[in-house]
């Protein structure tokens, strides 16, 4: 810090207090970005709520299904005993089983399958959400770094001797003022 001294002498006011905005700025850049980075990870918390939000709704279609199987065989068997029939034994009643057993698990692994597809989408989306919360906090830090930067440059010209160029096109000299 000590290095600092003799620059800070030869610093202008308006210099000075530049300087202290150049710092102020390069602060407020890397808390923005660490605001934007907690928003990010708040939006990716919530977009896994929502994915598992849907799996079990996704699931509760899925039981929906097999209990509208359930009650279509129990329709079955009564109308068979209603008729007579063995309802485990005989090919009418084994066709009607086969039409109400076929739908209702296709449509149960359809909605087990949807549970897991909204789950792992919620997942990657959370995930992206996650990465540009990083990047934004990286490009805060990057803005602040380019601003301390630009601070430090305009303080090393203080005292130092100006170079005025001179020429008619064709030479051209620097001189030392």
């Amino acid at each position: 810090m000590a290095f600092l001294a003799p620059v800070i002498a030869s610093a202008s006011a308006s210099t000075l207090i530049g300087t202290g905005l150049a710092v102020a700025s390069a602060y407020a850049s890397i808390k923005q970005g660490n605001l934007r980075k907690k928003g990010y990870q708040a939006s990716a918390r919530y977009k896994e709520l929502e994915g598992r939000i849907e799996a079990v709704k996704a699931k509760e279609q899925g039981i929906k299904a097999l209990e509208n199987t359930r009650k279509v065989l129990a329709t079955i068997n009564a109308t068979a005993r209603a008729g007579g029939l063995e309802p485990n034994i005989g090919t009418p009643v084994d066709i009607g089983q086969y039409y109400a057993l076929n739908p209702g698990f296709s449509d149960f692994f359809t909605a087990k399958d949807n549970a897991s597809l909204a789950l792992s989408s919620a997942k990657a989306q959370a995930e992206d959400l996650r990465q540009a919360g990083r990047e934004a906090k990286n490009q805060g830090v990057i803005s602040a770094l380019g601003t301390l930067s630009m601070a430090s440059l305009n303080l090393s010209g203080i005292g130092s001797p100006g170079i005025t160029s001179q020429g008619t096109g064709f030479e051209t000299r620097s001189y030392i003022t």
